[in-house]
């Protein structure tokens, strides 16, 4: 059975007054409305079918199904993910340290986009994984899914991490502001990124949550989404995270790098609803604490 859609009409785009350009002020993009058109039942006006083309008017009900597209080629996994919230529009999960978020050639079989892709089959054969927030391979935390281009367009996430980082502050909060310049080589990115004033804008506001003997407990909010930038700035000041791999010069021995995105928020567009939630710190964080 298919699966769509109710957009209630409430504003048009001037002299523009068809499904198309309607769909359009919604974001949705030119390849989702390209495979609408490919289907004589994607649309319906008023409960009738219609094509892309038809003019609407101000209290039309518009229904569009929610995954025209071809589902994700990602290789369904094995392993039960987290689940902290789902509903129609959206699945949200707990990823934990060292789980790839999407396939890569070394987590080919072995990932948390493989294993949502696995969950979701049996409730939507035309599933397309849209994750909303991918976090490094090392990071643990929460992973929003959006489950339609709706939920997708429609939604601004706050998100708020917690890390671990070597050394002490002799304040409580500050704000990092160096731009991040990703390294090339022949053209293909490098994993490291570095401080450059050729990089791009990226800015990071630290609070101190609790301070102990040669490394200290933080919290993190960023203006942008910068690759590796909470890494890259703590890196910057001499307070690496500890566990970080890439960039920490500190004698390593753990197994991940201890940041971990803790909370996250966001008003629902469909239900209006503010949802929020947070996740306890893993086993090892809170050893490493006491």
């Amino acid at each position: 059975m298919e699966d769509y859609e109710k957009i209630k009409v409430t504003k048009l785009s001037k002299n523009k007054n068809s499904i198309y350009f309607f769909l359009k002020d919604l974001n949705f993009s030119e390849n989702y409305i390209k495979n609408l058109r490919k289907n004589p039942k994607a649309i319906k006006l008023n409960g009738d079918f219609t094509n892309i083309k038809q003019v609407i008017k101000l209290g039309d009900e518009i229904e569009i199904l929610k995954n025209p597209n071809s589902p994700s080629n990602i290789p369904a996994c094995d392993g039960k993910i987290d689940i902290l919230f789902e509903d129609d529009d959206y699945l949200i999960v707990f990823k934990p340290h060292n789980l790839a978020c999407i396939p890569t050639r070394s987590h080919i079989n072995n990932n948390l986009g493989g294993q949502i892709v696995n969950y979701m089959h049996s409730k939507d054969n035309n599933f397309v994984l849209r994750i909303l927030n991918r976090l490094d391979k090392e990071t643990a935390g929460i992973v929003v899914t959006a489950k339609n281009v709706l939920a997708y367009n429609n939604i601004k996430l706050n998100k708020e991490y917690h890390a671990l980082c070597f050394g002490e502050f002799d304040k409580t909060s500050f704000t990092i502001n160096f731009p991040i310049l990703t390294i090339t080589n022949n053209g293909i990115n490098e994993i490291k990124r570095v401080i450059s004033p050729l990089g791009k804008t990226a800015t990071t506001h630290v609070e101190i949550l609790k301070q102990f003997k040669n490394y200290s407990l933080i919290k993190l909010n960023l203006e942008t989404g910068r690759t590796h930038q909470i890494r890259v700035h703590m890196a910057s000041i001499n307070h690496s995270l500890i566990g970080d791999s890439i960039y920490s010069t500190q004698d390593l021995k753990y197994t991940h790098t201890f940041l971990i995105l803790k909370k996250v928020s966001f008003k629902h567009y469909k239900t209006g609803k503010n949802i929020e939630l947070e996740v306890n710190y893993p086993e090892d964080w809170k050893s490493f604490i006491k």
